[in-house]
C-alpha cells in the first residue's frame, strides 16, 4: 500500500461513551475501536482532539487540581493507561474496559497510520530521546513522516521566546499528531492551553514511551503487566524519581477510590430505605454513567 492510500471514514462506526469514575471520566469503547477513532480523527480531524492516558496518578492529581481536573473533562478521548483504572471501572460501574497504554497507542498510530502519510511531531522526552524515536519509528514504518521533534529545556513554558519558538516548530510542519512527553499533569495542560489553538488533529499526552520505545527506559514483562504491578517495575529502576508518585500515590488513590464506592452503597441504601426501587443490581453496584463524548 502506498504512502497515499485513501483511508475509509470511519467517525461514525461506533458509539462513544464515557464512564464516570470518581474525578474523572473514561472511555468505554474496546481497545481496536478508540485507536481506530483517534486515528480517523487524526487524517480527517478539523480541530484538535485531546488524547489523555490516564493512570493512578492521574486521580490523585485530578482530586486535588481543579484545574486539571477540568481539563480532562475538556479531552476528548481519555483512555485507561493503567490496569487500576480498569479495576476501578469495573469495581464502581460495573463495566470492563480494555487497557490502552499511551506507548502502546503511539506504536499504533504510528503502525496504523503510515500507510495514508501520517506526519507525527515528537515533543519532549530526555535530551535526544524524540531523535533517536524519530529514526527508529521511520524505519519501522516506511510511508510515516516524522515532520519534526523538539526537546525544550525543563521550564521552557515561562519563557515567552522558548515557548513560542516549540509553538511555531509544531505549527509550521501542520502534523496530524503531536505527541507530547512532558509528564502529567503538565503535557495535559500543555495541549489543552496551547496545542488546541494550533488546531493540530491530534495531540497525544504520552509520559515517559519515548524512553520505553527507545530502550532507554525498560518496559516490564508482559507477564508483569498483565499481574497489575508495572508500576513496582518501574519504581525499581527509578526510585529516586519515582518513590513519592507509587508510594504514596498509589495507597492514595486506593483510598479516593474506596471513598467514592463507599458513597455509592450510602446511596443506595438510603434509596432502599426510603422505598424507592433499586437499579443496576444488588446493593452496591450499579450501571455505569455514560455520556456522549464532545
Amino acid at each position: 500500500m502506498s504512502a497515499t492510500a485513501t483511508r475509509p471514514r470511519e467517525s461514525n462506526r461506533h458509539p462513544e461513551l464515557r464512564a464516570q469514575i470518581g474525578p474523572v471520566e473514561v472511555d468505554t469503547l474496546p481497545r481496536e475501536s478508540l485507536i481506530e477513532n483517534i486515528l480517523d480523527r487524526a487524517l480527517y480531524g478539523s480541530f484538535t482532539h485531546h488524547v489523555a492516558t490516564v493512570n493512578a496518578q492521574f486521580y490523585v492529581l485530578a482530586e486535588s487540581d481543579r484545574v486539571f481536573r477540568d481539563c480532562l473533562k475538556r479531552a476528548e478521548f481519555v483512555c485507561a493507561d493503567g490496569v487500576s483504572i480498569g479495576f476501578a471501572t469495573n469495581i464502581l460501574t460495573g463495566h470492563r474496559i480494555e487497557r490502552l497504554a499511551g506507548v502502546d497507542l503511539l506504536d499504533e498510530i504510528c503502525r496504523r497510520g503510515a500507510p495514508y502519510g501520517l506526519r507525527v511531531f515528537l515533543l519532549g522526552g530526555r535530551p535526544g530521546s524524540a531523535v533517536c524515536l524519530s529514526e527508529m519509528l521511520k524505519r519501522r514504518y516506511p510511508g510515516l513522516e516524522v515532520a519534526g521533534t523538539a526537546c525544550p529545556a525543563f521550564g521552557f513554558g515561562k519563557s515567552a521566546d522558548s515557548l513560542s519558538e516549540v509553538l511555531e516548530a509544531v505549527h509550521t510542519v501542520r502534523p496530524h499528531v503531536v505527541f507530547v512527553a512532558l509528564g502529567a499533569p503538565k503535557q495535559e495542560l500543555f495541549i489543552d492551553q496551547y496545542i488546541r489553538n494550533l488546531r493540530i488533529p491530534v495531540a497525544v499526552g504520552v509520559g515517559g514511551s519515548f524512553e520505553i520505545i527507545t530502550g532507554v527506559t525498560r518496559r516490564a514483562p508482559r507477564v508483569v503487566q498483565r499481574a497489575g504491578v508495572e508500576w513496582f517495575y518501574r519504581l525499581c529502576q527509578e526510585p529516586r524519581r519515582l518513590w513519592r508518585r507509587y508510594i504514596l500515590g498509589n495507597p492514595r488513590f486506593l483510598w479516593i477510590m474506596a471513598s467514592y464506592w463507599f458513597a455509592r452503597r450510602r446511596t443506595v441504601l438510603a434509596s432502599s430505605s426510603d422505598g424507592e426501587p433499586q437499579r443496576g443490581g444488588p446493593v452496591g453496584t450499579r450501571r455505569p454513567t455514560v455520556r456522549p463524548i464532545s
